[in-house]
């Protein structure tokens, strides 16, 4: 492919867009702002990264720091972990303003992750950040409308296109000329985002995979919009016209669908409120049995078979404390419960995510986003595996305590037995990682589809119209 003319058009472009004044202007405005989001979510970052560093570090001094006590009360004195982040988040901070990044783990209870900004922002704080992916997928597109949206109209109505079929250009030489002339300046903005998030988060997990799918996710967008910003003006005879279709676009796929759909999501698939699901728990926590309550059938039961498994007719006899067993035995049972409606809770969230997936292809945006948020390890998928990782270290932690209860807590001096600190220090705290990018698969399978369909559908528009004048 002799590619002169392509350049030459594309130069002819960049010349035309250059003395026009406002859309080099409209340009010079998009990279501030750009600029601008990327200081404000590197400094939102660095906050969370503070905030998680030193809970972190606080939670670790406290627990090691702990005095001789009995095992029961460390369980109730509890223990923190912190989600880790992804230097992506930079980018792209997904819902982790609305999720939490920090869980309380204590004996009885399953929390899920609190302490989020969101809800500790004030009025003005709940506006959403602006973020370098909010630029790439609701600005940049905007802008690219502002500047390009007459980029064939124009000659048309001054007779400079049927000049150029006329003199023998074919109509698609001049449609990949005038798409590379607006989207190469877009791909170089992409690719030094890229560049410089790849020197600054250099080791961190997953990086080139991560930041490849983003980048990757991001031209495929902005590629897809120059294809019908072009096509639209070809196809437009009036400029009016082609600018107000452009608009209408954006604003459906940027605005409309996104939150019509996540909010279809949740009226078809609602979820339990916390303290309605807390409820369900407690119901059927007093319907499988009462520990503290002697006759309770389950618990007369265990008891029963404890005192035969071990060949005595008291608890007083048994070789280990009984009242460390009934704990384990009662943190198994509520953890089960809670772990069900946890289960359940996910499986609502599963449904939106399915619901919302099967019509992603009215709108190219949330694609990209289901892509971004992947990357940086901050969408639902990321999130889930965190509070999964949290569980199973909160578990291992009571049962671990449980189980010095039961060996090292004489049953008839209990409440006065003080235990080794030395236990609690060499307790199973084992360490929470960011889950594997693969966790994202579904959603970013079906993105990459609809990026794909994105650029094929606009292209064969271009083509077809091209064809025309």
């Amino acid at each position: 492919m002799n590619l002169t003319p392509l350049l030459k058009i594309a130069c002819n472009e960049w010349r035309r867009l250059w003395h026009a004044r406002v859309p080099a202007l409209l340009f010079t405005v998009l990279v501030a702002l750009w600029l601008i989001a990327a200081l404000a979510a590197h400094h939102h970052w660095q906050d969370h990264a503070r905030t998680v560093a030193e809970v972190t570090q606080r939670s670790q001094q406290d627990w090691q720091s702990q005095p001789n006590r009995h095992p029961h009360r460390v369980s109730h004195y509890g223990d923190f972990v912190a989600k880790p982040l992804h230097p992506l988040s930079v980018i792209e901070p997904g819902i982790l303003d609305q999720s939490g990044h920090l869980v309380y783990l204590e004996a009885h209870r399953l929390n899920s992750a609190n302490f989020n900004p969101a809800t500790e922002a004030t009025s003005l704080g709940r506006f959403p950040l602006m973020t370098p992916a909010m630029i790439v997928q609701w600005w940049m597109p905007l802008f690219l409308i502002m500047m390009a949206y007459n980029t064939i109209t124009a000659e048309k109505i001054t007779g400079t296109l049927a000049f150029m079929r006329g003199n023998g250009t074919p109509g698609w030489q001049i449609a990949v000329g005038k798409w590379l002339a607006l989207f190469l300046p877009l791909l170089l903005l992409l690719c030094i985002q890229a560049a410089l998030t790849w020197v600054w988060s250099r080791g961190s997990d997953q990086l080139e995979l991560r930041l490849a799918a983003m980048l990757l996710a991001q031209i495929m967008y902005i590629a897809g919009w120059c294809l019908l910003v072009v096509a639209v003006s070809w196809h437009s005879r009036q400029l009016h016209s082609a600018l107000l279709t452009l608009l209408l676009c954006w604003v459906c796929i940027c605005i409309i669908f996104p939150r019509g759909l996540a909010n279809l999501a949740q009226v078809l698939h609602p979820t339990q409120p916390r303290t309605e699901a807390e409820y369900h728990a407690e119901i059927k926590l007093k319907a499988i049995g009462d520990s503290h309550n002697p006759q309770d059938p389950h618990f007369a039961a265990f008891k029963a078979q404890l005192l035969k498994q071990y060949a005595v007719t008291r608890i007083e006899d048994l070789p280990v404390n009984y009242n460390g067993l009934l704990m384990q035995e009662g943190e198994r049972l509520t953890t089960a419960v809670y772990r069900e409606q946890q289960a359940l809770h996910d499986q609502q969230l599963a449904k939106q995510n399915a619901s919302i997936r099967l019509w992603c292809w009215l709108t190219p945006a949330l694609a990209l986003q289901y892509v971004q948020m992947a990357s940086s390890g901050n969408d639902l998928a990321h999130h889930q595996a965190f509070i999964s990782q949290a569980e199973n270290r909160r578990y291992q932690l009571i049962q671990y305590l449980n189980s010095i209860h039961s060996h090292k807590v004489v049953h008839a001096d209990d409440k006065n037995t003080r235990v080794s600190a030395e236990f609690w220090q060499h307790a199973p705290r084992p360490a929470i990682t960011m889950a594997n990018m693969h966790v994202s698969q579904a959603s970013l399978q079906t993105a990459f589809l609809i990026l794909l369909g994105w650029i094929l559908l606009p292209g064969v528009f271009l083509f077809k119209v091209s064809q025309r004048t």
